[in-house]
Parts: structure tokens; C-alpha cells; sequence
């Protein structure tokens, strides 16, 4: 992983609505990782660094991948695992746990992000993400409906070919069946033949 970049919608409290987006960026250790978290009235943002997640996280064997992981994995496709807890205004605090059994949860990382004024730069990178998601999206499209379309020509060609080994293979078997019926009359015949003469003799 050189840049991921993940954006999700999630509901908190009384079904109200956030969006996050993630931007993991290994080449720079000073803004390893950068968050915006908007409830699309306020925005808030949050930059940190490895040695800062590694201080604000609860890992005793502090593993960034693992954090990378449980972290996208809470907000991607797992939530119901991870419980997720939001406090202020300003200054945003966003803690993350993971839900080992039942009620019992584990510290996974605690972050604090500060509400912003001017809210343009960040609505525009939103923006600047989603379209670059839609395009990279529609090339993905694209590349599966030619590799469709590929696949669609070379199952014709398997089925004609198909045919042609059945049509074939009848007329091998009409050409062994006519050879072993003209044997067999043959034989037929000239066992006729040795029958009558053993008879005359």
C-alpha cells in the first residue's frame, strides 16, 4: 500500500448521517493518515502522523497495518464488529473499538479532529474523490464489458465447434455402421454358402 483512499457513509446517534473519507499515505510519515468527517452542515478534519496513531492507539503490540486494517475494515464492510463513538463540536473525538464477545470492547484507536471554517478545500476534495471513484469505477465497467463481449465470442466459437465435433462424430458413426452391416451381410452370405455345400456333400 503506497495511497488508499477509502469514502463512507454511516449513521451515529438518532440516525443522523456522517461521511468519512480516509487517505492512508505510507510515503509520508508526517500525515500518514489524513480524515474528514462531515455531517454535510459542519466538516471536520484531522491529520496524523505514525508516532501520533501509534500514541493513540491501545495496542500494546502496535501494528500499523493492523490498525490500517481494523480501521477501514470498521468503516467499509464490518460494522456491526466495531463499535464507533463520536463526541463535541469543535473538536471532534472519534474513538474506535473492536467487539471481542458480546459487550465486551477493545480500544482500537482514538483520534480528534477540528471542526473547519471554510469548508470549500474539503468539499472539493470530496468531490475530487468521488469523481475520481466514478471514472476509475466506469473503466472498471468498461474493461468487464469487453472481457464480456470476449468471452460471449469465444463461447460461440467453443458451441460452433462443438457442433461441428457432434456432426462429425455422426458421420463416423453412419460410416462404421454402414462398413459393419455390409461385414456382416458378407458374412451372413458366405456362411449361407458353407452351410448349403456342407448340406450337398
Amino acid at each position: 500500500m503506497i495511497k488508499k483512499e477509502l469514502f463512507t457513509s454511516f449513521k451515529y446517534e438518532n440516525n443522523k448521517r456522517y461521511s468519512l473519507l480516509q487517505i492512508w499515505n505510507e510515503e509520508n510519515e508526517d500525515e500518514f493518515l489524513k480524515l474528514i468527517l462531515t455531517d454535510y452542515l459542519n466538516y471536520w478534519i484531522g491529520k496524523f502522523s505514525i508516532d501520533e496513531i501509534k500514541n493513540l492507539s491501545n495496542l500494546n503490540d502496535f501494528d500499523i497495518n493492523g490498525i490500517i486494517l481494523q480501521f477501514t475494515e470498521a468503516f467499509a464492510k464490518n460494522f456491526e464488529s466495531f463499535s464507533i463513538k463520536l463526541e463535541g463540536l469543535e473538536t471532534k473525538k472519534l474513538e474506535l473499538k473492536k467487539i471481542v464477545e458480546g459487550e465486551i470492547k477493545v480500544k482500537v484507536v482514538s483520534l480528534e479532529l477540528n471542526i473547519v471554517n471554510d469548508s470549500s478545500l474539503l468539499t472539493e476534495e470530496i468531490f475530487d474523490y468521488s469523481i475520481k471513484k466514478i471514472n476509475h469505477l466506469q473503466s472498471g465497467i468498461e474493461s468487464l464489458d469487453n472481457e464480456v463481449k470476449d468471452l460471449t465470442v469465444q463461447k460461440n466459437e467453443a458451441v460452433e465447434a462443438l457442433k461441428e465435433c457432434i456432426d462429425q462424430k455422426e458421420l463416423i458413426e453412419f460410416d462404421l455402421y454402414s462398413k459393419f452391416v455390409e461385414v456382416l451381410n458378407e458374412k451372413k452370405a458366405k456362411i449361407r454358402e458353407l452351410t448349403e455345400a456342407n448340406e450337398q456333400a
